[in-house]
């Protein structure tokens, strides 16, 4: 079984698996409760999440089944979700706005608009937000694309956030700085052209993930 990963005394995560395709699992310790972003749908992380002791909340970031299919083989107190995924789990409390938790520390869910699924959720603790893979493309066989008003409002998301650090899923590198997250997506949306709803990247990214003009 794949150990946890702590970034601090409060928040450790579960990194994203391949085989199966399981995003990154983050566990976050309040002096109220435990909250879990994304319950993926390995059984490592299943397994990881059920042995949390005590009161646990979790926080769906969007509706993919690799963020979702473990919540009916886990156990849980209360359940957060963008209005669009609760279509596909059929369950939760639906964050509109910004919730904020009084708890310590603090827990602040939102939604945040995103090319890649609708009704992304983030969820900012301490100095992170953690996003899933919310702030992606839109992937398709031969048609990674982001969506021009929708790369625009997410760039204007993240510039407002109160926090040093972003996490992405599925990156070898979970916790990135968010400016320099700020200016890939500036740097990608300079490339819109007038009249043209989309942004192709398809030449923007490397097979890993890297970009290949860096």
């Amino acid at each position: 079984m794949c150990d946890l990963i702590k970034i601090n005394d409060c928040i450790s995560y579960l990194p994203a698996s391949s085989k199966p395709l399981s995003c990154d699992i983050v566990f976050i310790k309040t002096d109220k409760a435990t909250w879990i972003f994304d319950v993926g749908l390995s059984k490592n992380a299943a397994e990881l999440i059920n042995k949390v002791q005590g009161p646990k909340n979790i926080v769906i970031s969007h509706f993919h089944p690799d963020h979702t299919l473990n919540l009916v083989k886990v156990s849980y107190d209360n359940l957060y979700v963008s209005s669009n995924t609760k279509k596909y789990v059929f369950k939760g409390t639906v964050v509109k706005d910004c919730l904020v938790i009084n708890e310590n520390p603090q827990i602040k869910i939102m939604e945040f608009p995103s090319s890649h699924a609708k009704g992304c959720l983030c969820l900012v603790c301490q100095d992170y937000a953690f996003m899933g893979d919310g702030t992606y493309c839109k992937e398709r066989i031969g048609n990674h694309t982001y969506n021009t008003q929708l790369l625009k409002a997410e760039i204007d998301f993240l510039e407002g956030l109160d926090c040093k650090y972003v996490c992405l899923d599925h990156d070898p590198n979970f916790i990135q700085e968010r400016r320099a997250l700020i200016a890939l997506h500036k740097e990608i949306f300079a490339r819109h052209k007038p009249g043209e709803p989309n942004i192709s990247v398809e030449d923007f990214f490397n097979p890993d993930g890297s970009v290949k003009n860096k």
